[in-house]
């Protein structure tokens, strides 16, 4: 195993600048281990975060995939040279939870061994948005984990989205009925298993409200996943659900936020709750820690695993972290469907300089 440095170089984000910066490499404290990065990946929140936080001033990203380095008091999964990726701690400002960075701290709740038949660019796709997932199907929605039988679904809006993918394929191995909302990555999502898509790009409006409706005929669904939650698309899924479900009554998951006139605005029967990805590390923790290291399972092809789990589909940017905000532009200007951007921290130019 390689020597830890003292300093590392990574990406320190406010709200006027991304710009490199010299930063020690931290150890981890207990529980938590210290990944060398190979490769990391961009969310939407990572240019969200610095514009909305007054003030703010850190290392962005969350997902990271490499190797444990170092180990903390408690951990005793991980010992130094396992393959991983992780979720690292969300808006600490802390450098050590950054993922623009060489060396990354993450709880070692949230690290989970990925085979080798996985990248390190796929599985760079995984931490954050596959929280988001199970945590959204299977805590706030609190559908069953396992086919029980009944003939259960779901309707997934965002279905092509790097949430979406994730659920998609969770509620298809839980057994559920799964209609995906999608557009110009529809068939991604009909790949991972969506029986049904309805593409809003031919439905707008109360228009997408009655395609649901027709998708929906003969299934039992009183569970929306809104991995989209934007232009009042939470209010519009609950207005479905109040029309499909057996007994009009319901309940919505949303990524984002709804305002308190939106809350007000909630057909009566239907129930909406966040799924906020940062109870993996809190109040969700054993559960989070639990799927992650299942999920890891189901990415490695076995006689009893024939379809594997399928990471988000890659797009990896030149020039490594160097690449970082040019990736969040194309986020944040609405250019990037059905795929995640990644960045190996080697093609760094000012690593290779240094």
């Amino acid at each position: 195993m390689s020597t830890i440095p003292d300093k590392q170089t990574g990406l320190l984000s406010t709200k006027e600048e991304i710009k490199f910066q010299e930063f020690p490499v931290p150890s981890p404290g207990p529980n938590e281990v210290l990944i060398q990065n190979v490769a990391v990946a961009s969310n939407p929140k990572d240019w969200k975060i610095p514009q909305w936080v007054d003030g703010y001033s850190g290392v962005e990203g969350n997902d990271v995939a490499g190797y444990v380095v170092k180990v903390g008091e408690g951990v005793t999964e991980f010992k130094g040279g396992e393959r991983v990726a992780a979720f690292t701690k969300m808006m600490t400002q802390d450098p050590k939870s950054g993922a623009y960075i060489q060396y990354s701290v993450a709880p070692a709740s949230t690290t989970f061994p990925i085979p080798e038949s996985t990248s390190f660019e796929e599985a760079a796709t995984l931490p954050l948005a596959l929280a988001t997932a199970f945590l959204g199907l299977f805590k706030r929605l609190a559908l069953p984990e396992t086919s029980s039988g009944e003939s259960k679904g779901v309707i997934i809006n965002g279905a092509s989205s790097s949430v979406g993918a994730f659920a998609v394929q969770l509620a298809k191995r839980a057994g559920l009925f799964v209609i995906g909302v999608a557009g110009s990555s529809k068939d991604y999502a009909t790949s991972l298993g969506a029986d049904i898509i309805v593409d809003y790009r031919e439905n707008r409006g109360e228009a997408l409200a009655d395609a649901l409706v027709k998708a929906s005929s003969g299934h039992q669904i009183s569970h929306v996943f809104d991995a989209v939650s934007q232009d009042g698309s939470t209010l519009l899924l609950a207005r479905v659900l109040v029309k499909i479900s057996p007994n009009g009554k319901g309940k919505v998951t949303y990524v984002l936020f709804l305002t308190d006139e939106e809350s007000k605005q909630l057909p009566a029967g239907i129930e909406a709750e966040q799924t906020a990805v940062s109870t993996a590390y809190g109040e969700d923790e054993e559960f989070a820690a639990r799927w992650y290291r299942q999920v890891g399972q189901w990415l490695a092809p076995s006689a009893t695993n024939p379809a594997p789990f399928q990471p988000n589909r890659v797009k990896v940017l030149p020039n490594g972290l160097a690449s970082v905000p040019e990736g969040l532009k194309l986020l944040r200007e609405g250019k990037v469907h059905g795929e995640k951007l990644v960045y190996r921290i080697t093609e760094t130019p000012q690593l290779k300089s240094s």
